[in-house]
């Protein structure tokens, strides 16, 4: 499974949760029929783009994702917005937007299986429906469809088989969520899960309670839910061994005197049975911290050492992985974070470039070369910086 970097965004510890109860469990295999598990593929060579794609001059970008050193995908808020494109590691972006799609903003998601396969996901006014474009040739020619879900976590594992977290609405510390289940490139979608009391066949595996934040799959099977809730020892980590029919809670091991800190985990990153799962440890009085607990047998068992310096980042921020070895952590500060041996150790080192209270996004495709992103500053203006010495000088791309 490609690497991918995962914005990290401080959501509010001090949240009022539903008290539903949730029980934990030892992962079991469950095996299901619908869906067959997808066997690893080589890595896709790009398809050559028509020419004359418009160039999008200083586009605002909100969202990179970079396949290899030279392509990469973006999402940009210049004018009415637009999906975007670059074949040379983000100094030129190709405007691929779709011709009947007139609005792309921070609403829009990208679920991006290689440099060639994307689908975009487009809500509609209510959030609750919307419509999914798709591309298997790197944008040059789109296709789109209806589908029952607006805001949502889209993630495909081939160019067949994907999963839908849905947004159905969230309050008092609480979050519906509803599961939907693809094996024809996002054509249809069939519920196999939601969590609305309210509705009927609901169920409570994955609790209402808690604000999710992120879905990963490995296989047609086995996926995880990750959120947060106001739970003293809690890290909220919900795994499916049934294609997301059903759920139970994955207990993770803490020290002692780790159970009055409040956790907040973020989707794991997988790269076959290797994976992370990034955890903010929030302490009584406000300091936060961040480890990266590390399984090595596809997310059965997971292990990390809070107190152990060397796994803790003390400035928490962005992360990127590009590979199971080489990491990176970094808050725009003075100081990088990045490990060579799977987030066993990190060490820090100096950079060229203080993006603090600005970076938004951090991406890296090997050990050496990647990208940082900027939020949008008060005049709507994003900054994208490149790097090909594992960060410690960068350059600026755009505007």
């Amino acid at each position: 499974m490609k690497r991918i970097a995962i914005p990290l965004i401080f959501l509010a510890f001090a949240l009022t949760a539903c008290n539903l109860p949730a029980g934990t469990a030892t992962p079991t295999e469950v095996v299901i029929t619908e869906f067959p598990t997808p066997s690893p593929t080589e890595e896709s060579i790009a398809i050559p783009l028509p020419a004359g794609l418009p160039v999008v001059d200083a586009p605002a970008l909100i969202f990179v994702d970079f396949q290899d050193a030279a392509h990469g995908w973006g999402l940009a808020s210049t004018g009415t917005g637009s999906i975007v494109r670059s074949e040379d590691g983000g100094a030129t972006w190709l405007d691929v937007t779709p011709s009947r799609l007139t609005e792309v903003g921070y609403a829009t998601h990208l679920s991006i299986l290689d440099v060639n396969t994307v689908w975009a996901l487009i809500p509609n006014a209510d959030f609750v429906t919307g419509t999914l474009y798709r591309t298997a040739d790197g944008g040059a020619t789109w296709t789109s469809n209806p589908v029952p879900f607006g805001g949502a976590d889209v993630q495909f594992l081939d160019p067949g088989v994907g999963r839908a977290l849905a947004d159905r609405g969230a309050g008092a510390g609480s979050n519906a969520v509803e599961m939907y289940q693809t094996s024809d490139g996002g054509l249809t979608w069939v519920s196999v899960y939601q969590n609305d009391p309210t509705q009927p066949g609901s169920s409570d595996s994955l609790p209402l309670s808690g604000i999710k934040n992120g879905m990963t799959f490995v296989d047609a099977n086995t996926g995880w839910v990750t959120g947060t809730r106001p739970v003293d020892g809690e890290i909220y980590l919900f795994f499916t061994h049934d294609g997301g029919a059903t759920w139970a809670m994955q207990g993770l091991s803490l020290p002692d005197g780790y159970e009055y800190n409040q956790y907040m985990p973020f989707a794991p990153l997988f790269f076959g049975q290797e994976g992370f799962l990034p955890v903010t440890i929030s302490f009584p009085g406000g300091n936060l911290e961040q480890v990266f607990f590390v399984t090595h047998d596809g997310g059965a068992t997971w292990s990390a050492d809070p107190e152990n310096a060397s796994q803790v980042i003390t400035y928490p921020g962005r992360f990127a992985f590009a590979d199971a070895l080489n990491g990176y952590a970094w808050n725009g500060g003075g100081l990088m974070y990045f490990t060579t041996d799977g987030a066993q150790n990190w060490a820090g080192m100096a950079v060229t470039l203080d993006l603090t209270d600005t970076l938004a996004q951090l991406d890296f495709v090997d050990a050496y070369t990647g990208w940082a992103l900027t939020g949008q500053d008060e005049t709507g203006v994003s900054r994208l910086f490149h790097t090909e010495d594992g960060g410690v000088s960068w350059t600026q791309l755009t505007p």
